[in-house]
């Protein structure tokens, strides 16, 4: 099961996503958010991502030509982008969609649960219910061709059972692995790598 790390804000982190086995590395730039890197940080992880792992960046609601300076300076590889993707983007893009969005076929997407505002306020991420039918609809979606990336609320603990109900193209896994925003725990990365690629029976 391919693997992108997503929030990373630490070369070590990044090295450490690649070495077990990582098919990308996210890094964030959406402002005023707790993994959003600046760009001497951005430069750092971005150093630490080697050849044949995807730099992926994500944006929100963000202006073509600030996508542009970032994928250039960077040399992303590809961008994750919430909101309207800016036209004239030559690099591969990840659109993340709502769960009552039409498939997109041959597209590659993110899915994940929707997160009530006491969730968001309090912190919390989405609910085991919430969760559940996320993983229905990223099962949907792979039936049509699509290329989902399963998101949101992903651990060491329920990574098999996402993988085993959905059936992604790739796991998208962040908070479940760390100790504070953006802080990777080395223990919970490897947790999750041999989570991700252990075959559920089913019920």
């Amino acid at each position: 099961m391919r693997v992108k790390v997503c929030g990373v804000t630490r070369p070590q982190d990044a090295r450490l996503a690649a070495k077990l086995g990582a098919w990308a590395v996210g890094m964030i730039f959406v402002p005023n958010t707790p993994r959003y890197l600046t760009p001497p940080k951005a430069r750092k992880v971005r150093a630490a991502i080697p050849k044949g792992v995807l730099a992926i960046g994500v944006f929100r609601h963000v202006a073509a030509e600030e996508l542009l300076r970032v994928v250039h300076e960077l040399r992303l590889d590809a961008v994750q982008i919430y909101g309207a993707v800016p036209r004239g983007i030559k690099v591969r893009v990840i659109q993340a969609v709502t769960l009552d969005a039409r498939p997109l076929r041959g597209k590659m997407v993110l899915i994940e649960p929707a997160r009530s505002d006491a969730d968001r306020r309090a912190g919390r991420g989405p609910s085991v219910r919430a969760q559940r039918k996320a993983w229905k609809t990223a099962e949907s979606w792979c039936a049509t061709g699509a290329r989902v990336i399963l998101a949101g609320g992903l651990t060491p603990e329920n990574a098999a059972d996402a993988a085993a109900a959905a059936k992604p193209w790739a796991l998208d896994v962040s908070s479940g692995v760390e100790r504070a925003p953006g802080i990777k725990r080395a223990p919970l990365l490897r947790a999750f790598f041999l989570a991700a690629n252990r075959k559920t029976p089913p019920l």
